[in-house]
């Protein structure tokens, strides 16, 4: 699971890009259904139904493995970010800065692991490692 906003050009393109190196190696092993991916935008005021879905055709999202969902509830969102440890700062020109991790989280939703965004075999394997 990672924490993005459609609109950033940074850290959030740097995990999308990642989680194209993750989507490309669970189809080609032959784990979708076992692993997944999980985009969470924190932006609802700018990630609307059209931003997300032109997110998912840009990243080449396959609904199948990665999945791109936003919470429109403050209190819900914040509540979710506390909880797996996000700090979202608005930033000027209404961009954000925050902090960006691979989020490895059991299939009860419970986080188990936290590793840096650049992690692509690590988060893989100890995803794998942890699944029935």
């Amino acid at each position: 699971m990672d924490f993005v906003y459609t609109r950033c050009q940074t850290v959030c393109l740097a995990l999308g890009t990642v989680f194209q190196q993750l989507q490309q190696q669970i189809q080609a092993r032959g784990l979708t259904g076992r692993v997944g991916l999980l985009s969470i935008s924190f932006d609802p005021a700018h990630d609307t139904a059209d931003s997300l879905s032109a997110y998912r055709d840009r990243m080449r999202m396959d609904p199948r493995v990665w999945r791109l969902v936003t919470l429109s509830s403050a209190p819900d969102r914040r509540e979710l970010l506390d909880a797996f440890g996000i700090m979202v700062i608005p930033a000027p020109l209404g961009e954000f800065e925050h902090n960006a991790a691979l989020h490895l989280v059991t299939n009860a939703g419970l986080l188990f692991r936290i590793l840096d965004y650049d992690d692509v075999d690590l988060a893989l394997a100890t995803a794998l490692a942890a699944s029935p």
